[in-house]
Parts: structure tokens; sequence; C-alpha cells
């Protein structure tokens, strides 16, 4: 059974990577794909707005990045530039996991019906083996050596979107005296209405800001429409989730690297804000990531290893992991007030009289107003109206939230005035498992100074025990 389900699904006999062109502030390739009706070739471009300097092994990976989202639909992944044994490994690695990350969130555990009944996985296909794909790396040009680059180890490069994590990030690292960049990345498309507002509050306030323009968005959508086992009538009406892409921050910091290799930033700052590990369970058998691998501490483990076997002392880490959403919000709306004026957290912003709103309307905005309302904010601050306002009870009713379950039932009692005494691990710093003290994965340079500020506003510290997080 295991070679004739990833027989049916696999659309693509070969994704192939090439580098076409490397100017000053320019990096363009082709991805072909091939499938029964031959080949097709995609120009993927990045393009910098200063200089940069790269070499034709970095142009490729960055090129590489976005082909990983559809490498379960894939037989071969052929990398035609210069790969280091590294890099073979690591893309080896980030391909199996994301096959499976998509394999078990899209074609098992679904929120929407993205794909033909025909290509969904039955009870004997759900297997390791199927998880994983059949995609063969294929890297025909093998090279040797390191990069070799010191890197500063106080300076930092946070991937800015206008959500709460890029902000409150931003905040606290500028508080406690980082030299912060913000890296925004401008995809082809609606999405940098989102980062628009906080990029051009950043740009008029003398910060850091490096931008990236891609038209990765239109190569997603050129993936999609090849991709035979996609139900098209679902896949083109609008959803807050993606049909299969599921590797995304990876896209935006390997696009980041030649400039924070220009401005030796030794730190790459990701917005992974805490994932309950009570709520996380295997899938008959198969670890997954829920779709956010490359929002964990995992992802950022591995990336920084593979980045220090290249000889770049970078390491990507997040600064908010050991709290919830519910938490940053209050932090942003109490320290931060005029970043939490550039908040734009929703996918669908649009402009209104010169000004970028939220729709109101889609889960990611009703989890942000919940917590906005909850912590004491207001949410017309955030370009929220009051009617977004006024139908959020019966709005979260009716709408299937991703929030983890303790969190969303808590704030539901605050918004109502009811949640005022409770003591919840929600409002603490959390140990997690592997952990023996808090914030141990944050740099030891940031992290007393990041732990005071979050113990300004947290309720204490709490861990694991049994299978109930209590304080300590």
């Amino acid at each position: 059974m295991t070679g004739q389900f990833l027989e049916r699904i696999a659309t693509f006999s070969n994704i192939s990577v090439q580098v076409e062109s490397i100017e000053k502030r320019r990096i363009s390739g082709s991805i072909v794909i091939e499938d029964e009706d031959g080949p097709h070739k995609f120009k993927l471009i990045f393009t910098y707005f200063e200089d940069i300097v790269v070499d034709e092994n970095l142009a490729g990976l960055v090129l590489t990045m976005p082909a990983i989202n559809f490498t379960l639909f894939s037989r071969r992944l052929t990398l035609n530039f210069p790969v280091r044994p590294q890099d073979r490994e690591i893309i080896s690695e980030w391909v199996r996991i994301n096959n499976r990350e998509v394999f078990v969130n899209r074609l098992c555990i679904r929120r929407h019906e993205f794909f033909l009944n025909e290509y969904l996985p039955g009870d004997s296909d759900i297997t390791e083996e199927n998880s994983t794909g059949c995609t063969e790396i294929v890297t025909p040009n093998i090279i040797s050596g390191r990069i070799g680059k010191t890197m500063d180890p106080n300076s930092v490069a946070i991937l800015s979107s206008g959500g709460k994590e890029s902000l409150l990030t931003s905040g606290i690292l500028s508080e406690i005296g980082a030299n912060v960049h913000h890296v925004f990345i401008n995809e082809s498309g609606g999405h940098w209405n989102t980062a628009k507002t906080s990029f051009d509050y950043f740009t008029s306030t003398g910060r850091h800001v490096e931008k990236v323009w891609t038209n990765v968005d239109r190569f997603y959508h050129f993936c999609l429409d090849r991709l035979k086992p996609l139900n098209r009538k679902v896949s083109e009406k609008w959803a807050d989730d993606y049909p299969v892409q599921l590797f995304i921050f990876p896209v935006y910091i390997f696009a980041s690297i030649p400039l924070l290799i220009k401005h030796n930033v030794g730190n790459i700052v990701m917005g992974d804000e805490f994932d309950d590990p009570l709520e996380f369970s295997d899938y008959k058998g198969l670890k997954h990531y829920y779709g956010i691998y490359d929002q964990t501490s995992d992802f950022n483990l591995s990336f920084t290893r593979y980045l220090k076997s290249t000889g770049l002392e970078m390491g990507v880490w997040s600064a908010v992991y050991p709290i919830n959403g519910s938490l940053e919000e209050k932090i942003l709306i109490k320290r931060y007030p005029e970043l939490f004026r550039t908040q734009r957290s929703c996918h669908s912003c649009r402009n209104v009289e010169g000004k970028i709103v939220p729709c109101g309307k889609c889960s990611k905005c009703l989890g942000v107003l919940l917590f906005i309302i909850a912590a004491g904010g207001d949410p017309e601050e955030a370009g929220y109206t009051k009617d977004s306002v006024n139908h959020l009870e019966e709005r979260l009713e009716r709408t299937r939230m991703r929030l983890d379950p303790d969190e969303l039932l808590l704030m539901k009692k605050r918004i109502r005035g009811e949640g005022s005494g409770i003591r919840s691990h929600v409002d603490m710093i959390h140990i997690l498992p592997e952990e023996k003290s808090a914030g141990s994965k944050i740099p030891e340079q940031f992290r007393n100074k990041i732990l005071d500020i979050f113990g300004e506003y947290a309720s204490g510290v709490c861990r694991i025990d049994g299978k109930q997080w209590v304080q300590v």
C-alpha cells in the first residue's frame, strides 16, 4: 500500500532549482516542475534595497526554500547549484519533516477539504513511510568549505510582520540595549498590507530597517495550479489557512541571510510564542508539529546547528516562546503602546481611506480582539472597528479557533468580566519539559533582562507536574 499511495499523490516527477542571475541587489533563478504535461518553468526573484554580496551556493539555497513546501508531491528535488554536504543534510532533514507535516496536517487532519477524496490516505496508508514521502534529493555539484564569519552577538534581526510577537520582541530588545534590525519580507500579493503600518513606523523613526521583495506568492500559486490532488473549488475560496504551504519561515530567514552577513548580525529572532506541550500528541503513532514546525524550538535548534556548521556564528531563537499570546498582547499594550498602535495581525488587511485596517472577522483577528479586550486595551487603536468588537462573541462561537484551550476559555471569561480572580498558567512564564529553568533557550546575554520584563506582568513561573501546569 505504501508505494501505491505515494505513486497516487506524486504529481511531479521532479522539482529542480537553478540559479540564473546574481546581481548587486537581486537574486533570480528558475524553478522547473516536471509532470505528465511536461516541464513548467517559473522565474523566482528576490530583490534587495541595498547592495549585497552572494555566491551561487547561498543564492541557490535562498531559491530552494519555497520548493520544499511541495516535495511530498514530487519524486525528486534536484539542486543544480554548488551544494555543501551540510546543506544537503539540512535540506534532507527539512524535506522529511515538512513532508510529514503536510501529510498529517493537510491530508489526514483537515480544517478545510483542500484535497480531492481520491487522494486522501485510508487507514492502511497512514504509515511512517508514506508520511515522510519518497522525495530523492539530487545534488550533482557537491563542494567543500565553510563560510567562516564571526558575527556581532549583540546585534539581532527580528523577522518583522506587523504582528504582536515581532512588535513586542522589538520593544523588549530595543529597551534592553540590543542592536535591533527589523527585516521585512514583501511577498507579492496582499500580505504586504499586514506589515506596511509597522514598516512605515520603524522607517519614519530612524530604526534599522531592511526589506526584501519577492514574487514567492506567485510561485506558490504556480505550483498549486499544477497540483493534481488539489480540490480547486475549495482551494480558490478564501480561507485562513494555506492549502499546502507549511514551510514559510525558512524562506524568510534564508532571504534575510545576505543582509545579516553584510551587517554582521549574530541573532535571528523569531516570533514563536508558547504552544502548550500538554495539548500536543502523536497522530496514529506519527510525531508531528501541528503544521508549525518552522515556529518551534526544534526548528530553531536545527537551523542554529546548521548555520554554525557552515561557519556562520548566528543563532535562531525566540524571545517570547515561554509566554502565551494573551500575555504578549498585555505587555505590548501596557509597555509599548506606540508599537501596539502599529499592530495588524490579519492576513486580509485592506486600505480604507488611506489607513490599513484588519478585517476583524478571520480567526486571527478574533484571537487578537479577544486578547486586546481581556488586557484592557482599545481595539480601535489597532485599526479594529466598533462593529468587530460588538460581534466578537457571536463570531467566536461559530469559528474554530486555533488557540490553546486553556487560554481560549480564560480569555472568553475575562471579556465577560468573569475571570479576574482565576489563577492560570496562561498568565505565567512557562518552563518547558526539556528545560531546567525558565528562558533557557534565550541567549544568556539577553535572558535575565527579558525575564525581568515578563516578570512585571506575569503572575508567576510554572512547570508541568504530571498532567498539569503548577506554579513554582
